[in-house]
């Protein structure tokens, strides 16, 4: 045998019983994401076009709200957090428009896709990803798809909470 293989075997045989003594490494346990509640008046602050707007949102276990605050305009809207497809009612003057959406928790967000028709059989789908920013503004991005799944506007909302 080689000195150099004779090293060899001696460090393998000092290194066995250590390997043997060492105690299993702890899986680190895995992260839970804390869900945010949306709940409180928000004030649109970006785009600018949209500043000073406000929306209500209330939130529980099942369902998010979101109706236009003091600014007024537009239907209340209320989701089912689990994921589900539902028709959302609309105000009477909107009887020509059919919403169905689902609403459900993606890693800490609301995702919420709509698909609405309109009369003369347009339509459109938009998904709306609703998180909380590290400065604990609302955070809305909103993608929509026209008609013919033509790519439209993508959007992102910033909300400041009113005090």
């Amino acid at each position: 045998m080689t000195p150099f293989a004779r090293i060899a075997v001696a460090l393998l045989a000092l290194a066995v019983p250590l390997v043997a003594q060492q105690k299993p490494i702890a899986q680190p346990k895995p992260i839970v994401q804390k869900r945010p509640n949306f709940s409180g008046t928000w004030v649109i602050v970006s785009p600018k076009e949209g500043a000073g707007k406000e929306q209500i949102v209330t939130q529980d276990d099942k369902t998010l709200t979101a109706e236009r605050g003091s600014s007024g305009g537009g239907p209340k809207m209320v989701f089912q957090l689990d994921g589900v497809e539902r028709r959302m009612a609309l105000p009477p003057q909107a009887a020509d428009i059919t919403l169905l959406a689902k609403a459900s928790w993606v890693a800490g967000r609301i995702v919420i896709t709509t698909d609405t028709s309109y009369p003369g059989g347009r339509r459109t789908h938009s998904t709306d990803t609703w998180s909380i920013d590290a400065q604990g503004r609302l955070v809305i991005d909103s993608a929509e798809t026209g008609p013919g799944g033509t790519p439209g506007p993508t959007v992102k909302i910033i909300y400041t909470k009113k005090k």
